[in-house]
């Protein structure tokens, strides 16, 4: 077995070793961990150093939090904000957590080793007026055919309304498009190839020599869309925050008081599909009895100011003005 190998099988064992363990506890594992290396003399070689490093850093944080009893991570303690939430869903060590950095208000510990992140991390990604939830799962191990799939992982997943594979486009892509696909069929969260949620790529490391051509591999490879990013690019960022907005599948709708400027601070943020009668039940039920028309600037309509009915279908960012029968809506109340 080279080296390197020796390396990544250490990792997986370390992994493994401190994946349920907190507290006094976890600190007891990483120092025993940090003797074998010594007493092996594994740390005549650098990346064994670094992990030495890593693991004080991780053994100093656990040691700040209260005293806990050994237990599973429940990842339903994340709870979930703003209008949706995003699972980033891959191998280790594929970028991630530097991804969660890049787009997101969280400070994700990153390392050049696998499993760095070792429990879901959650950050607030905004985009225009919204805010939405992305949450850094740990990375998948795949040295071995029956690898146990963590339950973590899985659990977060289902409690998101879209999952997203993070593909490193200087590693093997099939077999990491592979893995992830086996996964998710594994799980349940895609049966016969179809899946109720919505499933998309985000290829990490577009600004590496070769992946350019290994980005063509992979659009060869899936008919999911494929997000290329570089995280040095800051209109890339800004266009994969768009793309993710729209895989949760929801639009904003603002409301204008007749004679006033629209209400652009707190859209109405609804699925797709969302029609005029819709939006004036949530803004007063008693409105639908006094509905005449309403007036609509944005896509979905012909002109600026156009009348509609009821069943007018709304785009992202269009404006809605009510006009009511016996007296007109002087006011909008703002959107939750």
């Amino acid at each position: 077995m080279s080296r390197h190998n020796k390396l990544r099988f250490f990792m997986y064992k370390v992994a493994n070793k401190l994946r349920y363990l907190e507290g006094e506890e976890f600190a007891v594992e990483i120092d025993a961990i940090i003797e074998e290396i010594q007493r092996k003399k594994l740390d005549t070689w650098g990346a064994y150093k670094q992990l030495i490093v890593r693991l004080e850093w991780q053994k100093q944080k656990a040691l700040e939090k209260p005293k806990t009893k050994a237990r599973q991570y429940d990842p339903f303690e994340i709870p979930k904000s703003g209008i949706g939430r995003i699972a980033l869903f891959g191998l280790s060590n594929v970028g991630k957590s530097t991804l969660m950095n890049a787009i997101t208000n969280t400070d994700v510990g990153i390392g050049n080793f696998l499993n760095t992140t070792t429990i879901g991390q959650a950050g607030a990604c905004e985009y225009e007026d919204v805010t939405f939830q992305i949450v850094d799962l740990p990375g998948f191990l795949d040295f071995k055919e029956d690898w146990a799939l963590s339950k973590q992982i899985v659990r977060v997943a289902r409690t998101s309304e879209a999952i997203v594979l993070v593909i490193d486009l200087t590693m093997d892509i099939e077999r990491q498009l592979f893995f992830l696909t086996e996964q998710l069929t594994n799980a349940k969260l895609m049966v016969d190839g179809e899946s109720s949620y919505k499933i998309a790529i985000i290829a990490t490391k577009g600004d590496l020599p070769g992946s350019k051509e290994a980005y063509q591999e992979l659009l060869e490879k899936t008919n999911w869309e494929v997000f290329p990013t570089a995280y040095n690019n800051e209109k890339s960022l800004e266009q994969l925050k768009k793309q993710l907005f729209e895989m949760l599948g929801v639009i904003r709708v603002y409301t204008k008081p007749p004679g006033e400027k629209p209400n652009l601070e707190k859209p109405f943020v609804t699925p797709e599909g969302v029609t005029v009668k819709d939006i004036t039940e949530k803004i007063h039920t008693s409105f639908l009895q006094r509905f005449r028309y309403a007036r609509i600037w944005g896509s979905s309509c012909d002109f600026e100011g156009q009348q509609v009915g009821l069943e007018q279908i709304l785009h992202d960012k269009d404006i809605i003005e009510l006009v009511l029968s016996q007296k007109q809506l002087k006011s909008c109340p703002k959107a939750n």
